[in-house]
């Protein structure tokens, strides 16, 4: 997903779910934009469940455009609607104006829940996923930024990019911006690019968490407890300490090098911290955290982020 999705003429009703709330915004915006002149003046945005009136809504639908050929009417998180406006929203698209544009919007969706939510929206509309972008698609996506800016990125500057913001498409394309100017009148971003200005700039919570626990600080469950507010789930964070751990496995005690997704600047910082890990820590971190992750996918942890303190705790700070 690397450009618009919408293209005119536009169609009467759309539905726009998934995950990536800025990818979203983004198609919003240049639905709006294809209205041209007339944008200000023809567009309408209502959030549920905020909608107090959806007669108004659906009067709004059914008035002709002011000096323009089309209108845009936008009811956002219409999944939080009562059932009475979701019935009336149903009832319009059984019969719509033909020139007005109804987006509807699903936020935050996962897919797995995309049937529950959406099992009452049954007149025609057309569907556009946005799901969470990851491997390739983020890649892709980071490469279309570029693009558009009049850049290009390698692959492998594109994949640490897309590993240091953690998959946030808000992250990715703020930085994206930056190393535009930062590049100037170099057409490419460079891995050393990348390395020197995100690296050092970004710092998203989720990074400065692997850094304070495997530098062993003690600010590691502050680092742990920022991450609650950051979207990401438990098992997310899981994962990228899962990966970690790999990582210096592999180079503290294998003594590998060059490894895939690893950059020179993540070995080296890695190698600085052979006097702090040993074999046995690492793989027991491991187990530890492992007993978290079965604990959330089996259904039977009750309070995963206490569980994933107590287990880091126990190898930082064993009794």
């Amino acid at each position: 997903m690397t450009g618009s999705r919408l293209r005119p003429p536009l169609k009467n009703a759309y539905l726009f779910i998934g995950e990536e709330v800025f990818l979203i915004e983004e198609e919003l915006s240049h639905a709006r934009n294809l209205l041209g002149d007339g944008a200000s003046m023809n567009s309408s945005s209502w959030q549920a469940p905020e909608v107090y009136r959806m007669d108004e809504v659906i009067g709004l639908c059914n008035t002709m455009p002011f000096l323009s050929d089309r209108r845009l009417v936008v009811v956002r998180n219409a999944h939080k609607l009562p059932a009475a406006d979701q019935e009336k929203i149903n009832g319009y698209l059984g019969d719509p104006c033909p020139s007005t544009t109804l987006i509807l919007t699903m936020e935050s969706v996962k897919d797995k829940d995309e049937a529950k939510v959406t099992k009452w929206l049954t007149s025609p509309h057309e569907t556009v996923h946005f799901n969470a972008l990851k491997g390739r698609d983020a890649i892709e996506w980071i490469a279309g930024r570029a693009q558009a800016l009049g850049k290009t990125i390698d692959r492998v500057a594109a994949n640490r990019l897309a590993e240091a913001t953690a998959g946030n498409v808000w992250f990715m394309a703020s930085e994206i911006d930056k190393l535009s100017l930062y590049t100037s009148d170099n057409p490419a971003i460079s891995l050393k690019d990348v390395e020197e200005l995100v690296m050092r700039s970004l710092e998203p919570p989720v990074f400065s968490f692997l850094d304070s626990l495997f530098d062993r600080r003690k600010d590691v469950i502050t680092k742990l407890c920022e991450l609650e507010w950051t979207g990401m789930t438990e098992l997310e964070i899981i994962s990228r300490i899962e990966k970690n751990i790999t990582q210096h496995y592999q180079v503290l005690v294998e003594n590998k090098k060059n490894l895939p997704g690893l950059s020179a600047y993540g070995e080296k910082k890695i190698s600085g911290r052979r006097s702090l890990w040993s074999a046995s820590q690492l793989v027991e971190l491991l187990g530890e955290i492992r007993k978290v992750e079965h604990g959330i996918k089996s259904g039977k942890s009750l309070h995963p982020y206490a569980e994933m303190h107590d287990a880091i705790l126990s190898v930082l700070s064993p009794a």
